[in-house]
């Protein structure tokens, strides 16, 4: 069975979308079922996709696309070319690691799509007026026309079920997310400097990650001596839309030494954080997984998040939540951190349904049902 796996899209850098195509990637190529893997990224994602991510299975094939990186461009590229370089690899599954437009009745094999949230629905800010109208359109084709939608979580099944009912009965299925970050060295980032200790926090710069939220307590811990001068915070994401917003409170506050802002970093790096970090930091107001709680579980990090159903559908009990409906809930989240920090690490533990066999097998499986 050969399986093409789509990547190319808008990202420079690290996302989430990129990190789930690569475990896409590493589940399909460690399964004797599957015989060859193609993954399709963008030309202006070849530096960020060598540097971060090991991609030198012998079964793997990496296709890089020469198109010019804009939205009309890309989706055209899914609706015209996709199908002609699927049927010439004679891929039995074509996965779209996120959904795209695409017209079914052009492909000769199977088509799936990861589905991870609703975020042209849930949070339209994330992409700005009329773009968001697009993604809903772009959203809803790919639904209609993929042969099985493969939500990341329980949680996201639910808001599948609400939005549209008939696909999740019809051919919505839940595979978890593989959580199996690894370290090819371990030479710590921040291991020296006036600052050594840090909190982490992983996210693009979208509303919905509440960003600022974080800062805004950060700031007055430091500010009332709550913690440690020496502690700095480091936010590891991709620029968005509260980008200025989030600057601009660093500069009115005076944080730009207490506050570092880093675009992304390989693999091996964003685990050393996890595992040197006093605690990660994730007060999401919605999420469709929530990637970084369970690869700072992975790696034994303290987590203080946002009570949400998708990181308690992934953190259990092991982490440290706090309620975003509090009043303030600043404060709720600030008790949140000091009951973490008063605790030791947890041991280092995987969700059980993420590791990379579990999520492996349950894809082949998928794929040969399908196929």
């Amino acid at each position: 069975m050969q399986i093409l796996i789509t990547a190319l899209s808008s990202a420079r850098g690290p996302s989430g979308i990129c990190r789930h195509a690569y475990n896409l990637v590493r589940c399909a190529s460690r399964h004797t079922k599957i015989s060859r893997v193609y993954l399709l990224i963008g030309k202006w994602q070849e530096n960020y996709f060598d540097s971060s991510f090991a991609l030198d299975d012998p079964k793997v094939n990496v296709i890089s696309v020469d198109i010019s990186n804009f939205a009309i461009t890309r989706n055209l590229w899914y609706l015209r070319s996709l199908p002609g370089i699927a049927e010439k690899l004679h891929v039995d599954v074509v996965h779209l690691s996120f959904p795209v437009p695409v017209l079914r009745r052009s492909f000769n094999c199977a088509v799936i799509a990861s589905l991870h949230d609703f975020y042209p629905y849930d949070e339209p800010g994330n992409f700005g007026f009329p773009k968001v109208i697009f993604n809903r359109v772009f959203l809803r084709k790919c639904l209609k026309e993929t042969d099985t939608v493969a939500c990341v979580s329980e949680a996201t099944m639910s808001r599948l079920k609400i939005w549209a009912p008939r696909v999740a009965h019809r051919k919505g299925v839940v595979v978890h997310n593989c959580v199996d970050i690894r370290s090819i060295d371990s030479t710590p980032m921040y291991s020296s400097g006036r600052k050594a200790r840090f909190f982490l926090m992983v996210a693009q710069h979208r509303a919905n990650k509440n960003i600022v939220l974080a800062l805004r307590v950060f700031s007055e811990l430091i500010k009332k001596s709550e913690i440690s001068r020496k502690t700095f915070l480091l936010v590891v994401g991709n620029e968005g839309p509260e980008t200025a917003k989030i600057k601009r409170f660093i500069k009115q506050e005076r944080l730009q030494d207490d506050v570092r802002l880093i675009d992304g970093m390989s693999d091996r790096s964003l685990m050393d954080c996890y595992m040197m970090c006093e605690l990660l930091i994730a007060p999401s107001r919605i999420e469709g997984f929530g990637l970084p709680v369970g690869e700072a579980l992975a790696c034994g990090s303290r987590v203080v998040c946002s009570d949400i159903p998708a990181f308690r559908e992934i953190g259990g009990e092991t982490c440290h939540y706090f309620d975003l409906n509090a009043a303030p809930p600043e404060l709720a989240m600030t008790v949140a951190i000091h009951k973490a920090l008063t605790e030791p690490k947890p041991k280092a533990d995987n969700f059980r349904q993420s590791t990379l066999k579990n999520v492996s097998d349950s894809y082949a499986a998928l794929y040969a049902r399908i196929s």
